[in-house]
């Protein structure tokens, strides 16, 4: 259940960073690239590029976070065998 809520909260956060930084690019001087100045672009952009590498490094980390947890999850589990038997 935290690691479905880790990764909501990683997807708004990076959400709002896109919000942000695409408002800020496109408020500015227009790029010499026409076609990237518009939204559509910015969020094909944000699902295509920015979004898999966030969702592959949270899955990294959460995976991390599962290993360096085991010893305790195994740990509770025996504690829970013991005092239910």
């Amino acid at each position: 259940m935290l690691a479905v809520a880790q990764l909501l909260v990683a997807l708004l956060l990076s959400s709002v960073w896109f919000y942000v930084s695409a408002k800020a690019f496109l408020a500015g001087p227009p790029s010499p690239d026409l076609y990237a100045n518009n939204w559509g672009f910015q969020i094909v952009a944000f699902l295509f590029y920015w979004l898999p590498a966030l969702l592959l490094f949270m899955g990294i980390l959460l995976g991390i976070e599962r290993l360096a947890l085991a010893p305790r999850y195994a740990r509770q589990k025996a504690a829970t065998k013991r005092s239910g038997s």
